[in-house]
């Protein structure tokens, strides 16, 4: 139990950390201090402090504490979602990272905020593409300390991504009705109508390597992350 409440509080720390030095209190002082350069490393660095120690403690620890559930439904349709879930967050993943597709959301985006490509289907799409990644392996982990760990990605994705529409709601023309018309939650805009899905302004590549990356990590899963 004592490792499930240590993977409690990494989580904590991080999302808590993450929150305070992006806040609008502290954010543009240690800015006017240090410079944005230094000011993303960091930021970068107590990132990297709070969430490798926590990635490590899950890798060394898994399935640690009671099992709650064997798989969130039928095996075949928990494992089945799993697989259609981080294709998507793959796919989301990889666009927020080609050149030209850092979404308005970004913490270097300045504007104007417009919906466009992938930003249709969510306005953050790397934290979308994290908190999928969660809900994916909630489905087929169901021991406590995997519950925890992985729950605090969705979590994390609600928390973070409204936390910088706060402030880029502020800073960013147009960001509020971008908030507006889009969701972080991938397509929940689209399925409500406030957007729409243009297929043509998505990118190829990015839906190629994704896909190429999901049949590799499904195919490699055991022999790299084991069970």
């Amino acid at each position: 139990m004592g490792t499930v409440l240590l993977i409690g509080v990494l989580w904590t720390a991080f999302a808590g950390a993450h929150v305070w030095l992006s806040s609008s209190g502290v954010r543009p002082r240690l800015i006017a201090r240090l410079g944005a350069q230094p000011f993303q490393g960091l930021y970068s660095l107590v990132a990297l402090a709070t969430f490798v120690p926590l990635v490590w403690l899950f890798v060394t620890h898994k399935h640690a504490g009671p099992l709650l559930w064997t798989t969130l439904g039928p095996a075949g349709l928990a494992r089945a979602a799993n697989n259609v879930l981080m294709a998507l967050a793959l796919v989301l993943l990889v666009s927020s990272l080609l050149p030209g597709g850092a979404a308005p959301s970004s913490m270097l985006a300045h504007g104007p905020a417009t919906a466009r490509g992938m930003t249709r289907i969510t306005r953050h799409p790397t934290l979308a593409a994290f908190g999928l990644f969660g809900v994916a392996h909630l489905l087929v982990n169901g021991n406590l300390g995997d519950v925890v760990f992985f729950a605090g990605f969705p979590l994390f994705t609600g928390i973070g991504g409204r936390h910088q529409d706060g402030r880029k709601a502020h800073a960013i023309a147009g960001y509020d009705a971008l908030i507006a018309t889009t969701s972080i939650v991938p397509f929940g805009a689209v399925a409500t109508g406030r957007q729409r899905l243009v297929v043509r302004e998505l990118s190829l590549a990015a839906i190629a390597i994704g896909l190429v990356l999901t049949v590799a990590t499904c195919t490699y899963h055991g022999a790299l992350f084991g069970p």
